[in-house]
């Protein structure tokens, strides 16, 4: 599925989930600015304290892919948890937990995950304070083709790229030792959309890849924990950039494929 990278500020890690905290272009003076085009749950956490507590549960039909953007106006953590009943394509379990903090007005944190047909459900932990949570989903239908695909490499069978897709590299990771490598270089000289692909099939150990540039870096896009990262579009200034790899008594293989636009 193709997603395209604005403005954003903070790629990091939760749980092992990589979760995007950015700012978006947006006018208005509203604290929760969840987009029009998703469904909205707003969660009052001044009622009482929440422990596994369900606030919302979905059937899938066929595979989809399920965005969530969240916002809160509190500074206490609190810890979402999702639960599916099938699988989630490039996770090792059907379970993802991350953390939300304090994010309003332009700041949000944004997940998407690649769910195969079945029941999910979100549960929240929390401590009661005055404020709110605001939730936002959307479920997209993924075509049978893609998800087929996109499947392979969730099992392990990596060499399956996008269309218009190349490999740039592939290596198998056992004994390999590397400290933020560089495995790939790109040289901008005018602005363009970059196409990134990277999947992995690592179980144990450390695997990150990062992309750095001058003017924007992108970190932990995949590791053992988040396998898959599929079509990311990335707007780029002119410019040096690179792929670095960093790798430690880990397992499997990783591949790097790349689309320029011309």
């Amino acid at each position: 599925m193709k997603r395209t990278v604005f403005v954003i500020l903070i790629l990091s890690l939760a749980m092992g989930i990589p979760l995007m905290v950015f700012d978006f272009l947006y006018r208005g003076e509203s604290e929760f600015r969840v987009p029009e085009d998703m469904e909205q749950l707003v969660v009052d956490l001044d009622t009482a304290d929440r422990t596994e507590e369900l606030l919302l549960e979905r059937d899938l039909i066929m595979p989809s892919m399920v965005e969530l953007f969240m916002q809160s106006d509190t500074e206490g953590l609190k810890r979402l948890k999702l639960m599916s009943e099938a699988e989630i394509l490039g996770r090792r379990e059907p379970r993802v937990d991350f953390f939300i903090q304090r994010y309003t007005g332009p700041q949000a944190a944004f997940v998407s995950l690649m769910l195969a047909p079945g029941k999910y459900a979100i549960y929240l932990n929390s401590q009661r304070e005055a404020g709110q949570l605001t939730i936002g989903y959307r479920e997209t239908p993924m075509e049978p083709a893609e998800f087929e695909r996109l499947f392979k490499i969730h099992r392990g069978d990596l060499s399956n790229p996008p269309v218009g897709y190349r490999e740039v590299y592939s290596a198998d990771l056992a004994d390999l030792d590397m400290q933020e490598e560089v495995i790939y270089s790109i040289s901008q000289s005018s602005g363009q959309d970059l196409g990134l692909a990277i999947y992995t099939s690592a179980t144990q150990g450390t695997v990150s890849v990062d992309f750095v540039g001058s003017t924007s870096s992108f970190l932990g896009l995949v590791n053992t924990e988040h396998r898959i990262c599929d079509q990311l579009v990335l707007s780029l200034s002119p410019g040096e950039y690179q792929v670095r790899l960093t790798c430690q008594d880990a397992d499997g293989q990783l591949y790097v494929f790349l689309k320029e636009a011309r």
